[in-house]
């Protein structure tokens, strides 16, 4: 991030239309040994967390993922899921949208007449797992993953076997590397409207800006993950604590803990998020 991006968090490199500065090939090749210490890291992690003792769980909502031909889908490709959703990133506002409910300042998301779905690792493990690297591949069968899953416990697991997809991909594209020409290429700016679609961590990232002729934003909307799986977030709590209510306080909230960071929220979600409040009768 720090050599394409100009620094880790918030890259400040990136411009329309490329980038201010390309990295130069010795400066890639650099890495090289640092991602494969990397990838051995990721392989025991995968080892590690698929040893833990999970509970049984099945999210039956759909699964909602990006699918590019010949690649386990991040920066493009359509949106898919596995109840035959097949759509671009231009018709994603008529399939989903954002509601207020009563209880909540966060948005939720829903996909129209159809209700909750999830994004994340289990989607697109579920959806694309026969385009992971061969490698993440065999870690991911050796630790008993199967397509589909649907137990958002075991989604350290994919994670862990994406870490590994990741430095494989990485791996590949810095021996690939050829340094362009220039780093970006000029962009006039025209009034239009613009769809982009990808796959953080955390799942399904949409994002849509209108601009007039001048190039100013008139409008955006950006939907995050979070958001999109705020609504299985809450389903599954519900079931957790209705499953479970018979455990002691104490555990029944590190249980819920658990379940909540099952979807890896936001960082600000996720850190001070859960005041448990248990009325037995």
């Amino acid at each position: 991030m720090s050599l394409v991006g100009g620094r880790e968090i918030h890259p400040i490199n990136v411009r329309v239309g490329g980038f201010y500065r390309a990295p130069g090939r010795r400066e890639l090749r650099a890495l090289v040994e640092p991602l494969e210490r990397a990838r051995e890291a990721a392989l025991e992690t995968v080892r590690w967390t698929a040893g833990f003792d999970f509970p049984e769980r099945s999210v039956e909502c759909e699964l909602v993922a990006l699918s590019q031909p010949g690649e386990y889908a991040i920066e493009r490709g359509r949106i898919r899921s596995d109840a035959g959703l097949d759509i671009s990133a231009g018709e994603y506002d008529e399939h989903f949208e954002e509601e207020h409910v009563e209880r909540s300042t966060a948005l939720h998301s829903r996909l129209r007449e159809r209700g909750t779905y999830l994004c994340g690792p289990l989607a697109r493990f579920s959806l694309n797992h026969d385009l992971l690297s061969p490698l993440a591949r065999t870690a991911a069968a050796e630790a008993g993953l199967e397509a589909p899953c649907r137990d958002p416990f075991r989604s350290i697991v994919v994670r862990s076997v994406e870490l590994v997809y990741a430095c494989d991909e990485a791996l590949r594209l810095i021996d690939a590397y050829e340094e362009p020409e220039l780093p970006a290429v000029a962009i006039e700016p025209a009034a239009g409207t613009g769809f982009g679609v990808s796959e953080a961590p955390r799942g399904l990232l949409y994002h849509r800006y209108r601009v007039d002729g001048e190039g100013t934003i008139l409008d955006a909307k950006i939907v995050p993950p979070t958001s999109q799986n705020q609504r299985a977030i809450e389903d599954d709590l519900l079931d957790v604590v209705a499953r479970y209510a018979q455990l002691g306080d104490d555990e029944l909230r590190h249980l819920c803990e658990q379940t909540i960071r099952n979807y890896d929220p936001c960082i600000s979600c996720a850190t001070h998020f859960l005041k448990l409040e248990v009325e037995r009768r």
